[in-house]
């Protein structure tokens, strides 16, 4: 059956119009139809902005992501590692749960014979800003993963290979 198919004149059909809308994802404003009781006002556009700035700190740790002409730049900061990663040092990857951000922070001084990666993973939550609103408060987490390596020589490792240490992350979401 399709939307078509029902009377125009069948009075759950802008429901079901709007519900279909919604599963399907064609408009961004289809959630709101969904929820909103439909009303004789006339139709507003519901414009928002993303944020493309956010610092953060926790755990004696900061870190600073922002998107400057399209490119992704990162600063993290401890009180033993100050790192730059810019472009394609920052994987990025679209989820459900938000943006997650991945860097390397260390390799083995020798990846021959093995070691630790050390990588962090930023979790950036999906945030709209209304028209005219420059920023918000965010709270948001990282982990710390370290990886044992056997290297090249081929030596077998045994047992739990990764670890994860997470950082509770507040701070400020911007739109520049």
């Amino acid at each position: 059956m399709n939307l078509k198919d029902i009377s125009s004149k069948f009075p759950r059909r802008q429901v079901l119009k709007t519900a279909l809308t919604f599963v399907t994802g064609l408009t961004t404003t289809s959630l709101l139809s969904f929820v909103i009781t439909k009303s004789t006002k006339p139709a507003q556009a519901i414009v928002v902005q993303r944020p493309n700035e956010f610092e953060l700190e926790g755990k004696d740790t900061k870190i600073k992501y922002s998107i400057i002409n399209g490119v992704p730049q990162l600063d993290y900061k401890t009180q033993k590692i100050s790192e730059h990663f810019s472009g394609d040092q920052i994987q990025t990857l679209a989820t459900d749960i938000g943006t997650l951000l991945t860097i390397i922070i260390s390799r083995p001084i020798n990846p021959d014979l093995g070691g630790n990666i050390v990588k962090l993973s930023l979790l950036i939550p999906i945030i709209n800003l209304a028209i005219g609103t420059r920023e918000t408060p965010v709270q948001t987490e990282a982990i710390l993963t370290t990886q044992r390596t056997s290297g090249f020589i081929r030596t077998p490792l045994f047992g739990q290979l990764q670890s994860y240490q997470t950082i509770v992350l507040t701070g400020t979401a911007r739109y520049r």
